[in-house]
């Protein structure tokens, strides 16, 4: 059960937004539900009886329990609030508070991670998991980019003209926008750079791939979050050569590839910074300043945004004004007022923590690589979040939930004690938890192999 879980969730984030259930919310938003969202609802659905049937109803040591409690607690009440402020109607905080309940929904992502991840054994099956979804995220993305322009239109042709931006040949792969997949691919970058610093030469494929699918999502946000987070892992890592190594191998995939996407680049106008887009996303921040400015203590509502912009000169649907702000953390200060962005700070401060910490004392290297990459893959996040709203985005926020899951994990079994044998090899990690609670009443479980 556990390894099916965790393959069910992979193939959730990988398939991405190919299969659609239209729901007609509102008038001027194309709203669905997706496939993961009904996965993920029986999977969280299926773990809870799992639980009572091994009388283990608690988990261990949830680093991020307190924070993802504060968060939805502020939420809540910012929501609460603002319903009486700008006197929203029934049905309009019904839609809001369904955006709360799915940021929820896959929050639990984390706790099932938690709960069936328990040897060093399901973290290596884990990390082998998302390491081919990445892969096979990134290579059909190549594919489409080349050989399905467009690809949107392709999937969904019932669409109307306009329902999603017409990207021709940018690489958007399963998420259909090219600035989300450039984060996630992104992501898979760090983490293969990452490992061959720490010794798996295997890595230099995947650093190929993944260089090649970057550079084809034309995506300026997704480049500066690389830089930001490979800049962290070469001036903070143990073997920096090696980093520099695997940055020449995918800038020589950039350079084999400048004939082709020099052209496209012009097309597309991502060789300057006075297009729309980035006009917009001064627009857009400043439209979150504006919120925050107003509404300090409680933001405007986790999501009200369609329902209040209209008294900020926005039209409710108008891009970035529904759903959707970009301005990363900034948008989370202006949905969820001062005590929401404190209690995501409080989050994302502990899991930088506890990699930090695992990075610096650990000698498991696949640990090393799990709390590095976990440190820079949320750079690449909250930097590419400022541009488009990656950190919210439900895929990403799948993903990132399972690496802070991994990362809990690796830090119970990175301080548990490994002693010697007689022959001085050392003995295997212990599961996470040698005895479950029910009630008061310890029940102990036999230790699992490795």
């Amino acid at each position: 059960m556990r390894k099916l879980v965790i393959l069910a969730v992979g193939l959730f984030v990988v398939c991405g937004q190919l299969i659609r259930i239209p729901v007609f919310l509102v008038p001027y938003k194309n709203t669905a539900i997706l496939p993961n969202d009904l996965g993920l609802f029986v999977i969280v659905a299926l773990v809870l009886p799992w639980k009572l049937y091994r009388r283990r109803l608690f988990y261990r040591e949830p680093l991020l329990a307190w924070p993802i409690a504060a968060f939805l607690i502020a939420a809540a009440v910012s929501l609460g609030v603002n319903t009486i402020y700008y006197n929203l109607h029934n049905y309009e905080v019904f839609i809001s508070s369904l955006y709360l309940g799915r940021w929820a929904l896959y929050c639990a992502v984390y706790f099932v991670f938690l709960d069936i991840v328990e040897t060093r054994r399901h973290v290596v099956w884990a990390v082998g998991v998302f390491g081919a979804v990445l892969l096979l995220f990134a290579s059909f993305g190549i594919y489409q980019a080349i050989v399905l322009p467009n690809f949107a239109y392709i999937v969904h042709p019932e669409d109307a003209v306009g329902a999603w931006d017409l990207q021709k040949n940018r690489l958007v792969s399963t998420f259909l926008d090219p600035n989300l997949a450039g984060c996630l691919i992104a992501v898979g970058l760090i983490f293969a750079v990452l490992g061959f610093m720490e010794g798996y030469k295997i890595a230099l494929l995947p650093i190929a791939v993944f260089a090649a699918a970057l550079v084809l999502t034309y995506s300026r946000g997704s480049f500066l979050s690389f830089g930001v987070a490979v800049l962290y892992l070469v001036l903070t890592g143990r073997r920096k050569w090696r980093g520099i190594a695997g940055l020449v191998v995918a800038c020589g995939v950039f350079a084999l590839l400048i004939p082709y996407l020099l052209p496209h680049a012009e097309d597309y106008n991502r060789l300057t910074l006075s297009d729309y887009s980035a006009m917009w996303r001064i627009v857009s921040w400043r439209l979150c300043l504006t919120l925050i400015r107003d509404n300090f203590f409680f933001g405007v509502g986790f999501d009200t945004l369609p329902y209040v912009v209209g008294k900020y000169g926005f039209m409710a649907g108008e891009r970035g004004s529904a759903f959707g702000l970009e301005g990363g953390l900034l948008t989370i200060f202006a949905l969820s007022g001062v005590f929401g962005l404190a209690a995501y700070c409080y989050l994302l401060g502990k899991v930088l923590w506890a990699a930090h910490l695992i990075y610096a004392k650990s000698g498991d290297r696949l640990f090393r690589v799990i709390a590095k990459g976990t440190f820079a893959s949320v750079l690449v996040i909250v930097t590419s979040s400022l541009f488009t709203l990656t950190l919210l985005y439900i895929f990403i926020m799948e993903f990132y939930w399972g690496m802070f899951a991994l990362l809990n994990v690796v830090n119970i079994l990175s301080r548990r004690s490994r002693p010697e044998t007689a022959e001085g090899e050392r003995e295997p990690f212990q599961p996470v938890s040698n005895a479950a609670h029910f009630g008061r009443r310890p029940v102990p479980v036999t230790w699992s192999a490795r």
